[in-house]
């Protein structure tokens, strides 16, 4: 009896130990049933990250405060980017970033920003880059039309978002052969709180950063799966990122890429299902549907 007795107050002991050594979610997830009661505080500043409902090309919008980014533009799916938008009351964005010059991605700026001006356009490319979709120069010749002022970033810059840090990160080495590898990626931070957009870098980008893994911090709550989710992400590079959530912005039929987060056992959700928000007041995330 003695023996059982210290036994169960060496496991007491040890509980503190154990519990310790689990980190809890930083995502309540209302989709999956999580926190239905939760709120944040009244008064809580909150980072607002929006998927519409597209498939097979991409588009988000992220708001903080006074500052607002429409990333990329949903190709020839625009009309669900501006139905977000006129659902959120949004009249105008402080930046609209293009990832790369694709039509599944470049696409539709120019049809949205006629109605939702942008204070500037930011590019990763120059705008007589010579690679992506031809559609681009019928875009940049509108956006022109629309007097909005056009900038290229470059890998390591920030951009200026209130108390929300953006950095761009890119990769444009010369072994690089296709565009999509190419993409301006943005990491975007609040307080203790991270979400990576990866725009459609695929396997020679990424073998790049996990070479590099000794000096990029890209750590992310949350991950947009790169080239919409089409292809299994590289190991290293997953595990560099080790996400509690990805987003799809492919179709559910052939995304190989969620094969790959059911093995994981990482939770996903695809944007073609309905609008996906995304909310941060700097220490948690909460991620619902919007009807």
């Amino acid at each position: 009896m003695k023996r059982i007795m210290a036994l169960l107050l060496a496991l007491l002991l040890m509980l503190p130990c154990l519990s310790g050594m689990a980190e809890d979610s930083v995502i309540i997830n209302k989709i999956a049933g999580d926190g239905a009661d939760f709120a944040f505080a009244e008064d809580a500043k909150l980072l607002e990250v929006y998927f519409p409902k597209i498939y097979g090309c991409d588009a988000a919008f992220v708001r903080y405060g006074e500052y607002s980014m429409l990333i990329d533009c949903g190709g020839n799916q625009w009309e669900a980017v501006e139905a977000l938008l006129k659902k959120l009351n949004v009249t105008e964005v402080t930046y609209a970033v293009n990832s790369h010059p694709d039509a599944d991605h470049i696409g539709g700026f120019n049809h949205v920003l006629k109605n939702v001006p942008a204070g500037e356009f930011l590019l990763g490319f120059p705008e007589d880059y010579d690679e992506g979709d031809t559609v681009r120069f019928k875009i940049y010749e509108d956006l022109h039309k629309l007097d909005i002022p056009f900038r290229q970033v470059a890998n390591g810059e920030t951009i200026e978002f209130g108390d929300v840090k953006i950095t761009v990160h890119q990769r444009t080495d010369a072994s690089l052969t296709r565009v999509n590898n190419k993409s301006v990626m943005l990491m975007i931070e609040y307080g203790e709180r991270r979400i990576f957009f990866t725009g459609d870098i695929q396997r020679d980008a990424q073998l790049l950063l996990i070479k590099d893994a000794d000096t990029l911090d890209l750590k992310a709550d949350i991950l947009k799966f790169p080239h919409h989710g089409y292809a299994k992400m590289q190991e290293g590079f997953l595990n560099m990122v080790s996400p509690e959530l990805v987003i799809c912005t492919s179709g559910r039929s052939g995304a190989k890429g969620a094969d790959q987060l059911k093995e994981k056992k990482i939770p996903h959700y695809f944007c073609e299902n309905g609008i996906l928000r995304l909310a941060t007041d700097g220490s948690v995330w909460t991620l619902e549907r919007v009807k």
